[in-house]
């Protein structure tokens, strides 16, 4: 291990002509508009600001580098400080080699205009440049970019600043302070670029680096396990990560599907070894011969698991309680393609409604991924999938008068039982719910309407009254149903919402009957019609058992 001081112009040049590279398993730039606003504040004021961590690769096993924008190979790698780095180029208003398209970055540089306010003398003493700062029409806000440009050992330099403090004080500014003073405070600012920060230099196996990335992520918060695992098949199989994983999870994105790196990996290890804790996987599996032919089944698997879930009209990742659930999915399919459907929904509702993935859910995930690969037939493998869940009981209504916004699962069983009721949207449009024309609207999340608005009912009925599920309609994604504190009976008129359309939610009943006095009544009438029709559809699902 090794310490090497790198003044802060350094390494912005090191990170703009690729002088050090970022391994393809770090994550790209997060930080937002006021943690770079935060950074140079702390380098003016002369605070800790971190090391950095650094990678002498020579000699180690071949890594992928994030992207390839030239003919660098260097062997020094970026491991920890990413951020920092990128935010320190953003002040110096040039772009590091990792970030691609240049427009990209334009655009960045608008959105991180950190500007120092040179008219303050109490903190903050850096801004965010909204449109009200770039249209003030003195110098007050000046460029950080424009000061870090600035190399003060030049002539040039120096004559710039003084220019700028004199066009300072002529706007009126900085009163009780001299020309001198204002330069003076503007140089500090320039100094920035030769702040000194600590490189720390190791030179470590791959698998060491990864993990030591892990434990020294920049805000204490530990990166997944799948991250670790991801870089080493990264290292293992350059380019695989960028050329393949990657742009499948875009596709996976455009199916409505956003589930991240760490679930679709998870998928992988569940169809190739039927394991999600991952240094419990032989270490060959994280070849080039091990992960393809399980790339290649996850990636044949996805479509049947998109198309199960279609049967309900759960079109996105967003409508599921938990995303456990389609690891254990992935194996499923995999093993059992032929497996029965409605009783595997069955199974996957059951599943949802009791919390079975509630935390991380690993435990049970492995339970499910054991009972698949030692069940003999799909039928036996969702008897043993169902077996792992508590005593099932019927639903009641007091499941549908629980609070809707805490209840994920309630939320996606009213939608199902609308959708499996050919339930049309309550716009004046109409349609049926998630489609347009005859197609499935792909990535669909349905909106949730009171029936008996909130405005309507304040200070008229309990609060859990008035967010219980079952004063709860669907509606869709752009419908706007402008109903302000009116009662039912004013916009259902309004918006057309006949007692067909009505009842296709399960608000039944006379519509005159619909009043505060019966609030309570209906409400307790419809949890219970709910409760007839979920119970319907499971019992149907699990073939009438």
């Amino acid at each position: 291990m090794a310490y090497t001081s790198y003044k802060l112009h350094e390494i912005v040049k090191r990170a703009v002509a690729h002088e050090w590279s970022v391994p393809e398993f770090q994550r790209g730039f997060v930080w937002k508009a006021t943690q770079v606003r935060d950074l140079a504040e702390s380098l003016w004021l002369d605070y800790p600001v971190g090391n950095i961590l650094i990678w002498d690769s020579r000699g180690k096993t071949a890594v992928e580098t994030r992207s390839v924008t030239d003919a660098q190979g260097p062997s020094l790698w970026l491991v920890d400080g990413q951020q920092r780095t990128t935010a320190l180029c953003i002040l110096s208003g040039r772009r590091p080699y990792w970030w691609q398209d240049g427009q990209d970055w334009n655009d960045l540089l608008k959105r991180y205009d950190i500007r120092f306010d040179i008219d303050t003398m109490e903190p903050p003493f850096f801004v965010v440049a909204n449109a009200v700062i770039r249209r003030n029409r003195t110098n007050r806000y000046v460029e950080v970019s424009r000061l870090l440009s600035l190399d003060l050992e030049k002539e040039e330099a120096q004559k710039e600043l003084m220019d700028l403090s004199k066009a300072i004080k002529s706007d009126g500014l900085c009163s009780g302070r001299g020309a001198d003073e204002v330069q003076f405070r503007l140089q500090k600012v320039c100094r920035i670029r030769g702040r000194e920060i600590i490189g720390v230099t190791i030179d470590n196996e791959l698998e060491d680096v990864v993990e030591i990335f892990a434990r020294l992520n920049s805000k204490g918060t530990r990166v997944k396990e799948a991250d670790i695992y991801l870089g080493i098949v990264a290292a293992r199989s350059p380019g695989w990560v960028r050329e393949t994983f990657l742009p499948y999870l875009d596709q996976l994105e455009r199916d409505g599907f956003a589930i991240g790196p760490n679930q679709l990996f998870m998928c992988l290890t569940a169809v190739g070894t039927k394991k999600i804790r991952f240094k419990s996987i032989k270490d060959d599996f994280w070849s080039p011969a091990g992960v393809k032919p399980s790339w290649d089944k996850t990636t044949a698997v996805w479509p049947k698991i998109i198309n199960f879930l279609e049967t309900w009209g759960i079109l996105t990742d967003a409508s599921l309680p938990s995303n456990a659930v389609l690891v254990t999915l992935s194996a499923l399919f995999d093993k059992f393609p032929d497996v029965d459907r409605s009783r595997t929904g069955y199974w996957l509702f059951q599943a949802l409604r009791y919390g079975r993935y509630s935390g991380s859910g690993t435990t049970s995930l492995e339970e499910d991924l054991r009972d698949i690969e030692q069940a003999v037939n799909g039928a036996d493998a969702v008897a043993s999938l169902l077996h792992r869940i508590r005593a099932i009981e019927p639903i009641t209504k007091e499941e549908f008068l629980r609070d809707y916004g805490d209840n994920r699962f309630g939320r996606l069983l009213l939608y199902v039982l609308a959708y499996d009721n050919v339930a049309e949207d309550w716009s004046k449009e109409g349609g049926r719910i998630a489609f347009v024309d005859a197609n499935l609207i792909r990535g669909f999340a349905p909106q949730f309407h009171h029936v008996f608005p909130r405005d309507f009912l304040e200070g008229k009925a309990k609060p859990e009254q008035i967010e219980a599920l079952a004063n709860i309609a669907i509606i869709g994604a752009t419908t706007n149903i402008r109903i302000s504190n009116k009662d039912p009976l004013d916009y259902f008129d309004r918006y057309s919402i006949d007692e067909r359309k009505r009842a296709q939610q399960y608000v039944e009943g006379e519509v005159a009957a619909m009043t505060v006095e019966n609030f309570p009544a209906w409400l307790d009438a419809r949890a219970e019609r709910l409760a007839q029709v979920a119970n319907a559809f499971l019992d149907g699902l699990n073939g009438g058992a």
